[in-house]
């Protein structure tokens, strides 16, 4: 009995190994083309906790990373760009993203759905923190969270949240 509980234990730690999701390259190539939709930015801007800024997204196959170009226009009508990269490491557990190198921490499948959550280690004012993404692909949509944690928090306080939508 004992023999055959130990080889259930076994093979059932297998198929958990087996599971783990892994991200290539290749799965965001979808990705390439115009989105467009909100950012909300939670730190103190201009006298206000929140601000909403109206998105627009270029993503830009470049065969070995993709070239994520953001135009945000503030309520005023002013805008301005940035430009970040995505890539992910050969061996699936590295992601470039926003001018850092994150740890994937974990990625989740659900139906056509993949969720990503990528943390990394550094400091903000001279303070040790935490930070943060989170990707959010599906047909049609891309959601973009950044958090960070400092000291002994146990959750991620959120910055930004872009949630966009393929034109």
């Amino acid at each position: 009995m004992k023999i055959l509980l130990i080889t259930v234990l076994v093979f059932l730690q297998l198929a958990v190994v087996a599971q783990r999701t892994t991200v290539t390259n290749a799965e965001f190539k979808a990705l390439a083309g115009s989105w467009t939709g909100t950012a909300v930015s939670t730190t103190f801007t201009n006298g206000q906790n929140q601000v909403t800024l109206v998105t627009t997204l270029e993503v830009v196959d470049l065969k070995d990373s993709l070239q994520f170009n953001f135009v945000y226009t503030r309520a005023d009508g002013n805008t301005f760009k940035e430009t970040n990269f995505l890539y992910v490491y050969d061996n699936n557990c590295k992601l470039s993203f926003d001018s850092a190198q994150f740890d994937i921490a974990e990625a989740r499948r659900r139906g056509v759905r993949l969720t990503i959550y990528a943390e990394r280690e550094g400091y903000e004012n001279d303070r040790p923190a935490e930070f943060q993404v989170i990707l959010l692909v599906g047909p049609g949509i891309l959601n973009i969270t950044k958090g960070v944690r400092f000291g002994e928090a146990i959750d991620y306080t959120i910055r930004n949240r872009l949630t966009l939508t393929k034109k």
